[in-house]
Formats: structure tokens, C-alpha cells, sequence
């Protein structure tokens, strides 16, 4: 079997979910609107109409509920996405210092999915 197709073991810390319904969030840093595809207390992955600089830390707010959550991340990844005449921009985001209560919040997100509590 070529080494590219081998099974790998997860790499990932935290349990991460797809989300099915809009999560929108905003990226202080451009002050833009990112879609949010996938989300875990460790990062989320984000659809944006421009590319983000790994090179620099970002500022998101994520509206989950009735709550705010500001959090500081940075790019691990991102590809760009062609969809007929659109172009969007596919980061993999990796959270900062997140603070408790941002990660209750979306530890308690990430359970509601789980249960088919949000929609």
C-alpha cells in the first residue's frame, strides 16, 4: 500500500462536529462574515470570501445561542474552493488561550448537536 493511503491514527485533541445547520461567525481581525462548516472546543474550520494570513493571529466572534464567544486563533490550513463562477477560501482554524467559558459554551454546543438539540 502506498505510504499516502495508509490508515493514520486521529491527530485530532477534541471531538469536532459537522454542522449541518448556519453558523455564522465574524473575523474581527477583516471585519467580515465567516461561514462555519465544523466546530470542536479546539478549533472549527471556516469559509471566507478572502484568504487569511497564517502569519498573523485572528479575532472571531461566534454567536452560539444566547451567548458571545470571542476567541483568538490562527490558520493551520486552508485551500480554495471553486464553486462555478465562485471562489471562497477553506481555513482550518486553531483556537488560542480559550478561555473556560468559551469552552463550555461550546463544549455545551457540541453536546446539543450531538443530542439533535440544535437545528
Amino acid at each position: 500500500m502506498p505510504s499516502g493511503t495508509e490508515w493514520q491514527p486521529e491527530r485530532r485533541r477534541d471531538r469536532r462536529v459537522d454542522l449541518l445547520a448556519d453558523l455564522e461567525g465574524h473575523l474581527i481581525t477583516l471585519d467580515e462574515k465567516v461561514q462555519v462548516t465544523q466546530i470542536s472546543v479546539g478549533g472549527m474550520t471556516i469559509e471566507t470570501s478572502a484568504p487569511l494570513s497564517p502569519r498573523v493571529d485572528h479575532e472571531f466572534r461566534l454567536a452560539i445561542g444566547d451567548h458571545a464567544v470571542h476567541l483568538r486563533a490562527h490558520i493551520v490550513h486552508s485551500r480554495v474552493a471553486v464553486r462555478g463562477d465562485s471562489v471562497s477560501y477553506i481555513a482550518g482554524v486553531q483556537f488560542l488561550d480559550v478561555t473556560p467559558e468559551a469552552r463550555l459554551v461550546i463544549g455545551e454546543f457540541i453536546d446539543d448537536l450531538s443530542k439533535g438539540d440544535v437545528g
